[in-house]
């Protein structure tokens, strides 16, 4: 899936948010789909929400907002915060391997997309910054979580509270991009990866995240039982009988 607004660093709106999140739904469901693959379109990943094109017809309620911001109290804005933040969930919870093809920017929402994603494949030429203090917000939904559970917490602190731009090796050596390429052998190597995914076995690819997610949360006794349960299914299916042939 790429995110077509090339003039705008692919910023996001509104109608943008919702067909991205169904496209993701409708990924999640095919079984045909092995991977999915987010990317933007020319020189940047995604800068974050298009502040100039967020209301309008499609959202009666931002268009208001902008010139009446008293009419709505804070728990409706929240509300409306937390129906465009389900694409991050939406992502971060997909049974199916999820990569982010990257050059350019991806800040605020853009970098929220980014690390919901398992791999960020990047272009020497990509820099993360959440931008969310230069914005006078505190953040998406959901990205603290997300930034914290890659960086860890004193590094997910300096890169929110400094909003620093972060290149591409620095990305690097603290596990927010997973591997970095010139920008000219950017896609043909992302494709390789991609191609691993799509011939590979993806009943272990699902049940790997699952464990991996369950590992956030479980005692280390109750992961042990979780992936037993999940290499028990793994091992009896066509992939895992094909691999001990």
């Amino acid at each position: 899936v790429t995110l077509n607004r090339p003039d705008r660093l692919n910023t996001l709106t509104w109608p943008m948010v919702a067909q991205l999140d169904e496209l993701v739904s409708r990924a999640n469901r095919d079984p045909g789909i092995k991977v999915f693959v987010l990317q933007g379109a020319g020189r940047g990943f995604c800068a974050g929400h298009d502040l100039g094109a967020m209301g309008g017809e499609s959202d009666p309620l931002t268009d208001k907002w902008k010139d009446h911001p008293i009419w709505f109290e804070p728990e409706q804005v929240a509300a409306r915060m937390i129906e465009d933040s389900q694409i991050f969930i939406s992502l971060y919870r997909m049974n199916k391997p999820t990569i982010a093809v990257m050059r350019g920017p991806a800040a605020g929402s853009g970098l929220a997309l980014a690390t919901a994603c398992d791999l960020r494949i990047v272009s020497e030429t990509a820099f993360f910054k959440t931008s969310y203090a230069s914005a006078g917000r505190c953040g998406e939904p959901g990205s603290a979580f997300l930034l914290q559970r890659l960086v860890g917490p004193a590094k997910a602190s300096e890169f929110m509270l400094l909003d620093e731009k972060i290149d591409a090796q620095t990305a690097l050596a603290y596990g927010l991009a997973n591997k970095v390429f010139p920008d000219d052998a950017l896609d043909a190597e992302a494709a390789k990866i991609v191609a691993k995914f799509a011939s590979g076995p993806g009943m272990s690819y699902a049940g790997i995240k699952r464990n991996l997610k369950a590992a956030e949360r479980l005692s280390f006794e109750d992961c042990v039982s979780t992936e037993a349960a999940q290499n028990a299914r793994a091992s009896m299916s066509h992939d895992g009988k094909e691999a001990g042939a």
